[in-house]
């Protein structure tokens, strides 16, 4: 009888510490850490979408910044690591300094997510790499054009920050593209707004006033494009007379495209994708599928199909099947929005 007893009691022991376990695994709360340039436009998004996900599992962010500087952004992650965080998604400055933050991380034993950056060869590893296919963004861009606007396409086009890796994979992808394509050339090389609309403004003027022949205009962010639209206004040119093209979908975008300023959008979301990224890394955390390598999705509208085909860059909650969808397959289907 007392051996019974004994028996009955290391059953009802084991059971309490399984009970126990299950408990305190659900009851974890993540924290992670996110590395971003800054808080202003396409961040601002970025920010808004990755905590919305946050939020809804839960799980803490710490949040750090390094202003497009390599040693700001090892700063951050030191910081990080220091502070003991689950997790880290990073923002990276160069492809190069990305492989140095992974090696940091990995160091530390921290899972690693990067974004928008691509990684140079090395010995840091990311968990997993969610960037825009800035290559096929704007080869999209070029095959539209070349498909929706007949006759010869003088191209005039302001990127964002030189030698960065969004600006340089682009580039890539518009130059070998229109190679294989007739009727389509840049009208001078291809110029630098720093993602401002102030020093984009007078890059446009300056063109318009050195007498350049162009009849399309392409701007890398909204503030680009706001530049460009004010530009070739005050120098009175005719804006029928110039497809103005802009890679973004932002707010001020939407404003410009509903005054009949710009003709076509190429929409990427960067609130789409701060969710994408939030969910894809809390998957890991969390041992449900995810996705190693993926890109989150680009849509060409026109000025006819805008309003039902553009990513919005503040989304609501209705987004969120769609987002669990893309993290759990790597596959954007819009229509699965909660209505």
């Amino acid at each position: 009888m007392k051996k019974f007893g004994m028996t009955i009691l290391v059953m009802f022991l084991v059971v309490l510490f399984v009970i126990t376990a299950i408990g305190v695994a659900a009851e974890k709360t993540y924290t992670v850490g996110v590395v971003i340039p800054y808080e202003i436009g396409w961040f601002t998004a970025f920010h808004k979408g990755f905590e919305q996900i946050a939020n809804k599992e839960g799980v803490k962010i710490v949040w750090q910044y390094h202003n497009y500087k390599a040693d700001e952004e090892t700063k951050a992650i030191q910081n990080l690591i220091t502070m003991g965080v689950d997790a880290i998604n990073l923002t990276a400055v160069t492809p190069s300094s990305a492989e140095y933050s992974c090696r940091l991380a990995n160091e530390a034993n921290i899972p690693i997510q990067i974004t928008e950056s691509g990684i140079a060869e090395g010995k840091g590893k990311p968990v997993a790499d969610i960037d825009f296919n800035w290559f096929d963004v704007y080869r999209t861009v070029a095959t539209s054009l070349r498909r929706d606007i007949p006759g010869e396409l003088k191209v005039v086009w302001i990127q964002g920050f030189a030698g960065t890796p969004p600006v340089m994979q682009g580039i890539q992808g518009f130059m070998d593209t229109i190679k294989t394509l007739e009727g389509i050339s840049l009208a001078t090389d291809v110029q630098y707004g720093d993602y401002a609309t102030a020093p984009s403004l007078n890059i446009i003027k300056t063109l318009v006033q050195s007498g350049l022949e162009f009849n399309v205009a392409i701007g890398a962010c909204q503030e680009i494009t706001e530049g460009i639209i004010q530009g070739l206004r005050e120098e009175n040119v005719d804006l029928d007379k110039v497809t103005i093209v802009t890679v973004n979908g932002g707010p001020m975008d939407v404003e410009n495209v509903k005054k009949g300023y710009i003709d076509y959008i190429l929409s990427l979301s960067p609130g789409l994708h701060g969710m994408i990224c939030a969910q894809n890394l809390i998957n890991y955390l969390k041992g449900r599928e995810y996705q190693k390598k993926s890109y989150s999705p680009i849509v060409w509208c026109s000025k006819a199909d805008w309003e039902e085909k553009l990513i919005p860059w503040f989304l609501d909650e209705s987004w969120f099947p769609v987002v669990e969808e893309f993290a759990r397959t790597g596959q954007y289907k819009p229509e699965l929005r909660a209505k």
